[in-house]
């Protein structure tokens, strides 16, 4: 995938304009491995930490302590980007693809938020991690969806909360790690429901702030906002 006019380019803008984050300063596309590029540098037994995509394409998000500093590194299987660029989300989000592009959208999310946080040399967690790419990936993809209507009629954001939160398929047998999916859904829910009764400034100085905020000023921001 080309930097330029490409999915994964015009999604890391979407990212980065609505949560106020420094506009092209990543070059995600360098960050990106396929297949041949997963067994290269990740064969062996180096102990490598992962986030997962919840969609069950094996794409995940991985971080590796080097003497040098922190490497990260996103794998997008092959076969699902060829099935992104058979069928592009640009031209429309149906059954084919929106699993393929909340997953897109999910590692790569992961990956502004780690570069940044490594920067800033501020601590992330995996469920922090996980809530923001939940908020993140209904936020890009009801933007597709919905195209120049700006926003979704009921039948089709229903449509898209099916996808993206309750027909989940747990990658993982260790109920702790379920239970952290699970938690983070619940809580990217909650936010996702209350951002429609705040007007258009308070809904982006509230994304923002769930951006800035730790994980726990993430949960805490929601439960206030949820309880007023």
């Amino acid at each position: 995938m080309s930097r330029d006019g490409s999915l994964l380019s015009s999604t890391q803008r979407l990212l980065e304009r609505t949560y106020g984050m420094p506009i092209g300063e990543v070059d995600s596309s360098r960050f990106v491995i396929g297949d041949v590029g997963l067994r290269a540098l990740y064969a062996g037994t180096r102990e490598v930490h992962g986030a997962w995509s919840a969609a069950g394409y094996g794409a995940r998000t991985l971080v590796r302590e080097a003497p040098d500093g922190v490497r990260v590194a996103v794998y997008f299987p092959d076969a699902m980007i060829r099935g992104l660029e058979r069928d592009p989300p640009q031209r429309g989000l149906g059954e084919s693809n929106v699993d393929a592009f909340a997953t897109l959208v999910e590692e790569l999310d992961h990956l502004l938020c780690l570069v940044e946080r490594v920067r800033e040399q501020r601590p992330v967690s995996l469920f922090e991690l996980e809530l923001h790419a939940n908020v993140s990936k209904h936020l890009v993809l009801t933007r597709f969806l919905a195209g120049g209507r700006g926003t979704l009629d009921p039948r089709r954001r229903l449509w898209l909360r099916w996808h993206l939160f309750h027909k989940r398929r747990h990658v993982d047998d260790d109920p702790r790690v379920r239970g952290r999916y699970d938690d983070a859904a619940r809580y990217a829910i909650r936010l996702l429901d209350v951002l429609p009764a705040l007007t258009v400034g308070e809904r982006l100085a509230t994304l923002r702030r769930f951006h800035r905020d730790s994980g726990v000023g993430k949960v805490r921001l929601i439960e206030s906002l949820a309880a007023s």
